[in-house]
């Protein structure tokens, strides 16, 4: 046995002790899936305390229950090691079989709609195949297909050709969303005179996208009022399907929306974004991430 007790990597050994204690509640469970002696792991967390500093677990009659700092040291390390154990997975299936899992990276309510839809069909046909889909910002996104931490991601143009390739799901236009009961519900179209007066639900400052409209109003000296700041993806429906305001979006965004039975009505003048599905330049061929691009572009064609 691995008694976890060698001079190499001490602090990842008792890192890991701890975060298995955490996972299993108790030495004696840690032990087992680290497949070490108990004394081992009892020694590694004792070690690891005196790191911390102080005692991270309280002992009582259901075993040892950790305290409010241990939670948080588990919750800051425990994303380190998910990231190691898919390095280990990508390193050691690169000398085996074909791989039977690809992680999807998307904004965080294309993963509440889009992406469900489309692992049921895809598990059709590929019922093996498991998943693990990356809820995240644009900019994240790009950020995990390039250091290789997702296979897959949905985003939108632009995107850096010199390390990204790419296939178009569907060209979006601006389009904004209101409650069912708003006036501006039964209007053909939405222009920024029509913002004017109106509270906003927006996507923080840096998301382009959804400053079209604002912009507008400021450089006619209007004074939007901007009653809700998010920085999640097609999160603004939710702040409008409660009546705080309305928001710009684009339609296929807005098809993500469907479960919050909000009006889409399109915007003036509208601006146009290109969503794609795009991986990393230069990859090693890949069947069924080539199989699930396919999948991804016929879910999310937009009607004509």
């Amino acid at each position: 046995m691995d008694e976890l007790d060698d001079d190499a990597g001490f602090g990842f050994r008792r890192a890991r002790a701890f975060r298995e204690i955490i996972r299993c509640g108790s030495t004696r469970s840690a032990a087992k899936a680290l497949r070490v002696t108990q004394s081992a792991v009892s020694q590694q967390l004792k070690l690891f305390e005196e790191m911390a500093g102080e005692k991270l677990f309280v002992r009582d009659r259901r075993g040892l229950i950790p305290t409010t700092r241990a939670i948080e040291i588990y919750n800051k390390i425990d994303r380190y090691f998910e990231t190691l154990i898919r390095i280990e997975k990508e390193i050691t299936g690169s000398f085996g079989t074909a791989r039977d899992s690809l992680t999807v990276a998307a904004p965080h309510l294309v993963c509440l709609s889009f992406v469900p839809k489309l692992i049921k069909e895809f598990d059709q046909t590929e019922p093996s195949l498991d998943f693990y889909v990356r809820a995240q910002g644009y900019d994240q996104i790009a950020q995990s297909i390039l250091t290789q931490e997702a296979d897959i991601g949905i985003s939108r143009l632009p995107l850096d050709d010199r390390f990204f390739e790419w296939r178009t799901i569907a060209m979006s236009k601006s389009v904004c969303l209101v409650p069912p009961e708003h006036p501006l519900a039964d209007k053909d179209k939405v222009t920024v005179d029509d913002l004017s007066g109106e509270r906003l639900i927006i996507l923080e400052r840096e998301f382009a996208s959804h400053q079209t409209g604002l912009n507008a109003l400021l450089y006619e000296g209007s004074n939007p009022v901007i009653k809700v700041r998010t920085d999640a993806v097609g999160f603004v429906a939710g702040y409008v399907a409660e009546g705080l305001g309305i928001s710009i979006a684009n339609e296929f965004i807005a098809r993500q929306c469907a479960l919050f039975n909000l009006k889409v009505v399109p915007f003036h003048p509208p601006a146009t974004y290109e969503y794609v599905v795009f991986w990393r330049r230069g990859g090693a061929r890949n069947p069924q991430r080539e199989k699930l691009v396919d999948a991804i572009i016929s879910i999310g064609k937009l009607p004509t």
